[in-house]
């Protein structure tokens, strides 16, 4: 549970402020990957089908991805030559 908050605080100002999060949300991303949660009922993406959703827009060097309470994938990837924050909801948007 602490890690999943911890997590959630991280990709929330990850998120906020990109410029100072950098590392951090990387490093905590890669902490919590065993603390993914269960999804929402309906929730049609595992880790592999978001990720492959997030390499069809584009998006490449996709970290590993971790679950957070509603049911998003949140990581990183580079996209147009910037690595960001990544989060894919259950409907497939995906926020960065």
């Amino acid at each position: 549970m602490t890690r999943i908050l911890s997590l959630a605080a991280v990709l929330v100002t990850a998120l906020a402020f990109p410029a100072i999060a950098g590392d951090t949300a990387t490093k905590a991303t890669s902490e919590a990957a065993a603390a993914t949660g269960s999804a929402p009922a309906g929730n049609p993406f595992t880790m592999e089908t978001a990720h492959k959703h997030l390499v069809q827009l584009g998006y490449t060097n996709v970290s590993e991805l971790v679950k957070d309470a509603n049911g998003k994938w949140a990581g990183s990837a580079d996209k147009d030559g910037k690595t960001v924050i990544v989060a894919v909801d259950v409907k497939g948007n995906v926020a960065n």
